[in-house]
C-alpha cells in the first residue's frame, strides 16, 4: 500500500526516473518544516525504519533556519556519524531564495554536487531566471514570463549549449491550492506533468491520495482516494512540544474498517525531533 501511494505521488510530481523535475520546481517545491508556534531555529531529527526480518540503520538529519523560518541548512548523517548529504540555502532579505547548493554521496560515483541560482525581477516578486549546475558545469537554465499579477505563465528551458529543449506552462487551480505544470518538448510534443502548491503554508494534497486530518491539521490517515473497507492505509501518531510542533511521529501500516476505523497497526517508521526556537 505504501508503495502504491508513494508511486502515485511521485508520478504526479513528475516521472523522475526518466526526466528531471520541471525547472520551476526548484522554486515552487514546498518547504516541509513549518512551525505552528515560534520560529524554528534548529531541528535534529532521527529516523528509524522497522521492517520485519530486515535490519535498517537509523539516519540523522540536522536542520537550521533563519529568523523568518526559512531553512538554511540540512545535513544528513549515517549511523556511523558520516555525512551523506548536505544542502544549503541562501536568500535575499532572508526570504527570496537566490542559491541552493546540494552535495550528496552516491555509491560508486562519490560526491555529486548540484547548484541552483535564481535571478529575481526588480521588485523581488518572482524569479526571472533559474540556472542549474551539475558538478560545476551548466546543466540547464530557464527564463520565466509572468502576467500582470506576477504569476508564472510559462518558462522556456535551455540545455547546457543554450538550445531550447522544453516549455513549461502553468495553470492555477485556486480551490485546490494547486499549480499544474505541463511540460512540452521544443517541437510541441507533450513531455510530462507536475503539481505544486500555490501557497505551501496552506493545505495541499494530490487528488489520488486521500487524507483524514487531526483537528490541528496534521495527517492522521493517508490512503488512495479509491480505497474501500479492508484496504491498507497509513496511520500517524504524534507527540508534541509546548509550541504545538511534533517531536515524535510514528507511522503505522493499517487496515481500514468501516468509517475509516483503524485495525492491525504495524509500526514501520518512527521519527524523533529535538527542536530549538528563535
Amino acid at each position: 500500500m505504501f508503495l502504491r501511494i508513494l508511486f502515485t505521488t511521485l508520478a504526479l510530481l513528475f516521472v523522475q526516473i526518466s526526466v528531471a523535475q520541471p525547472m520551476v520546481g526548484y522554486f515552487l517545491s514546498p518547504q516541509s518544516e513549518l512551525s505552528k508556534g515560534r520560529t524554528f531555529k534548529s531541528i535534529k531529527e532521527t529516523s528509524e525504519i522497522f521492517l520485519k526480518g530486515i535490519a535498517v540503520t537509523p539516519t540523522r538529519v540536522e536542520k537550521e533556519f533563519n529568523t523568518l523560518g526559512n531553512i538554511t541548512a540540512s545535513v544528513t548523517y549515517n549511523s556511523a556519524g558520516g555525512k551523506t548529504r548536505e544542502v544549503y540555502w541562501e536568500y535575499v532579505n532572508g526570504e527570496n531564495l537566490v542559491r541552493k547548493h546540494t552535495r550528496s554521496f552516491v555509491n560508486l560515483r562519490g560526491w555529486q554536487e548540484e547548484e541552483v541560482i535564481l535571478t529575481w525581477n526588480d521588485d523581488h516578486s518572482t524569479p526571472q531566471k533559474i540556472l542549474v549546475k551539475k558538478n560545476g558545469k551548466v546543466w540547464q537554465s530557464a527564463l520565466f514570463s509572468s502576467d500582470s499579477s506576477r504569476r508564472f505563465e510559462s518558462a522556456e528551458v535551455f540545455d547546457s549549449k543554450g538550445d531550447h529543449v522544453f516549455t513549461e506552462r502553468f495553470t492555477y487551480i485556486e480551490a485546490s491550492n494547486i499549480i499544474k505544470v505541463m511540460v512540452f518538448k521544443a517541437n510541441g510534443a507533450f513531455h510530462g506533468t507536475s503539481t505544486y502548491p500555490i501557497d505551501h503554508k496552506k493545505p495541499f494534497t494530490f487528488e489520488s491520495v486521500a487524507q483524514t486530518l487531526y483537528p490541528n491539521g496534521d495527517v492522521m490517515i493517508e490512503t488512495l482516494s479509491n480505497a474501500v473497507s479492508g484496504d491498507q492505509a497509513y496511520y500517524y501518531e504524534y507527540e508534541y512540544d509546548s509550541q504545538g510542533n511534533w517531536i515524535e511521529k510514528r507511522t503505522f501500516q493499517v487496515k481500514l474498517g468501516r468509517g475509516n476505523r483503524v485495525r492491525n497497526k504495524n509500526l514501520e517508521n518512527k521519527i524523533s525531533r529535538t527542536i530549538t526556537y528563535h
